[in-house]
């Protein structure tokens, strides 16, 4: 791991302990362990170096989701099925900087700072976009909208984790629920998804592989 790498993994850390606003561009220095002129070299702000975190946490999916793309073997529901798992995972595996980056967004402080992670959180929906229009133009999918599908596919997985105590109360959990360390869980949203899609975008319902 270098020096680069090093300065966004411990900034992601700290970001999701204690907040943009709670993070010191010297704490992040010390815990990677650099000095402050390092990362005024490789990314010039705090807020350009919260981009290059959530640039380097959604990279993972970008990629995911590009394979998913060209991969010749797998249906199109069986990609969206890759889709929903990679994209829980990512959340169960890091949720405290999840919350950070929703929260963020839903500020009006540091415009240029949201616009620029609306692009890069954009970037993964357009793969996404490519897989269900590949899946209606091949006759694999019925015809939908497909914005508002890719909405109720990240909305349901925000709603539920984005929020501890309103996940333990949809579910009905008591407060020593931790719905981020529940495999349970994390299998009950990707059956209950995969089941919805299946529903929503082939015909009777069924796959067509």
């Amino acid at each position: 791991m270098d020096k680069r790498e090093v300065i966004i993994t411990s900034a992601m850390n700290l970001f999701g302990q204690k907040g943009f606003e709670g993070t010191s561009v010297r704490e992040i220095a010390a815990l990677a362990d650099v000095n402050l002129a390092m990362i005024n070299y490789y990314f010039g702000s705090k807020e350009k170096l919260f981009e290059s975190v959530v640039e380097y946490k959604s990279s993972y999916l970008k990629n995911v989701f590009e394979e998913l793309i060209n991969n010749k073997i797998l249906s199109q529901i069986e990609k969206l099925d890759v889709v929903i798992d990679s994209y829980i995972t990512r959340m169960f595996q890091n949720p405290q900087f999840h919350h950070l980056l929703h929260r963020e967004l839903s500020l009006e402080r540091r415009p240029q700072m949201k616009e620029a992670i609306s692009e890069i959180l954009l970037r993964n929906f357009v793969a996404l976009k490519a897989i269900i229009k590949n899946g209606i133009d091949s006759g694999e999918f019925v015809p939908v909208d497909i914005e508002l599908t890719i909405a109720t596919l990240i909305g349901t997985i925000n709603h539920l984790l984005l929020s501890g105590i309103m996940c333990r109360k949809i579910l009905q959990k008591n407060k020593d629920f931790n719905p981020y360390q529940s495999r349970k869980l994390k299998e009950r949203i990707s059956q209950h998804l995969k089941k919805l899609l299946r529903s929503h975008l082939l015909k009777n319902g069924k796959s067509q592989k």
